[in-house]
């Protein structure tokens, strides 16, 4: 879809949805990964590496929990 307009990006794209949890890029055992806080732990949005191996590895699922090390 084109949106042809004079104003600035920062106009129209600006709001933002609070109410939604931050997604973050991490890495996790040396595997690029996005994902969302959910209380202690992040949970697996998705996975950004392009190893196909990675793609087989079931720590790295969409909604896999990880367990932040604090």
């Amino acid at each position: 879809m084109i949106h042809w307009t004079p104003l600035p990006e920062e106009l129209i794209f600006s709001q933002q949805d609070d109410s939604l949890p931050a997604i973050h890029e991490t890495i996790v055992d040396g595997v690029s990964l996005l994902v969302q806080q959910d209380g202690d732990a992040f949970r697996v949005v998705r996975l950004l590496s392009t190893d196909p191996a990675h793609f087989l590895d079931p720590r790295f699922q969409p909604g896999n929990v990880i367990m932040s090390s604090k």
